[in-house]
């Protein structure tokens, strides 16, 4: 009787036809990354944001070609920076230094002056885009942004591109109205 029972359950699961996926529905394949227009940024950060959008793919299991060969789906990004308001950040201090020669030695230690710099802050936001090849119809988009004092290691081009591309493709292959914030 419970073989029954179960063999009649699976009969009925089995029965139940199979959703098929959206038609936009995004399916990780080959996929092109399209550097920043020249105007954007400085050829170093358009390389470092464009390697940095491709990793964050890759993390994705999308299979990044390189140059311009011709995958399946394109990456654009657009990156946008704009201040907004002041913060108060630590001043720069001389790190300690030695020196040994021939008639002694001598060490120097900055003492912390406690001294704070006004700096902007600056809104960076980083937006991808992942259009199918044929017919260039966008599937996917993702944004993420970040604040950071300005001049900061946080601001360097290098930590913004991966953090931002990190955190963007972090929500896929879900929609998101608005951008997620990476700290």
């Amino acid at each position: 009787m419970k073989l029954l029972t179960i063999a009649a359950a699976f009969a009925a699961f089995a029965s139940i036809p199979a959703t098929a996926p959206a038609q936009d529905a995004v399916a990780p394949g080959t996929i092109t990354v399209e550097p920043l227009p020249e105007e954007a940024a400085s050829p170093e950060t358009r390389r470092l944001f464009a390697e940095a959008v491709e990793r964050a793919l890759v993390d994705r299991e999308f299979l990044a070609l390189p140059g311009d060969n011709r995958g399946r789906y394109v990456a654009r990004m657009t990156v946008s920076r704009r201040a907004e308001g002041e913060v108060a950040v630590d001043a720069a201090e001389a790190p300690a230094d030695g020196d040994v020669g021939n008639w002694g030695a001598s060490l120097r230690v900055a003492m912390p002056s406690g001294k704070r710099q006004m700096r902007p802050l600056v809104v960076t936001e980083l937006g991808i885009e992942i259009l199918r090849r044929d017919g260039m119809q966008p599937v996917w988009r993702g944004r993420a942004l970040t604040v950071q004092p300005q001049g900061t290691p946080g601001d360097a081009p290098a930590a913004l591109a991966k953090k931002l591309a990190g955190a963007a493709m972090r929500v896929f292959p879900e929609q998101m109205e608005g951008a997620v914030s990476a700290p």
